[in-house]
């Protein structure tokens, strides 16, 4: 049941149909790649980790994420826009009235670590999310809502307490 959780917190990074993604619109961001995570063990939980192939497009007010395993299996699959938020985890259909609803939902699944989903389309381009705070830490590195970003050439790093994702971008689309 916990891994299923992770896996649906990836979707997020967080997720309606099987169906593959339709081509973005002309003018929409877009990134392809591999996610990981590792969320380290707690007292009495073993520590947990896994990877998934990834296409995000739009952003945080209208778009679409699909994860899919190594296997070609689709794992979680989102579309979100005005309406709201349907996600699809392989068995079950869920509706989230936006991404900050979603991430919520999540993080309570993932040791209470809530994941910005919204703010994830800025990080992925190496900027600070425009509607919180940031730090700066370095060129390619900063402090926003908690999570340590960087951005490095093709690879975001994302920490928080006991919670690494990792997103290495093979193209934007």
């Amino acid at each position: 049941m916990r891994r299923r959780a992770c896996a649906l917190a990836l979707g997020a990074l967080a997720l309606t149909a099987c169906a593959p993604l339709p081509p973005a619109r002309p003018g929409a961001e877009g990134w392809q790649g591999k996610l990981g995570y590792r969320l380290e063990a707690a007292e009495g939980e073993r520590a947990q980790a896994g990877s998934a192939q990834f296409d995000l497009q739009g952003n945080a007010q209208e778009g679409q994420l699909q994860l899919v395993s190594a296997l070609g299996t689709t794992l979680a699959s989102a579309h979100w826009g005005p309406q709201g938020l349907r996600l699809f985890d392989g068995r079950d259909t869920w509706a989230y009235p936006d991404l900050g609803a979603l991430g919520a939902a999540l993080g309570d699944r993932i040791g209470g670590i809530p994941l910005p989903l919204a703010a994830l389309f800025d990080w992925l381009s190496g900027r600070p999310w425009p509607a919180a705070e940031h730090v700066s830490l370095g060129p390619d590195q900063f402090e926003q809502l908690g999570w340590n970003v960087q951005r490095v050439g093709p690879r975001l790093t994302l920490r928080q307490q006991r919670l690494t994702l990792t997103l290495l971008v093979a193209t934007p689309s």
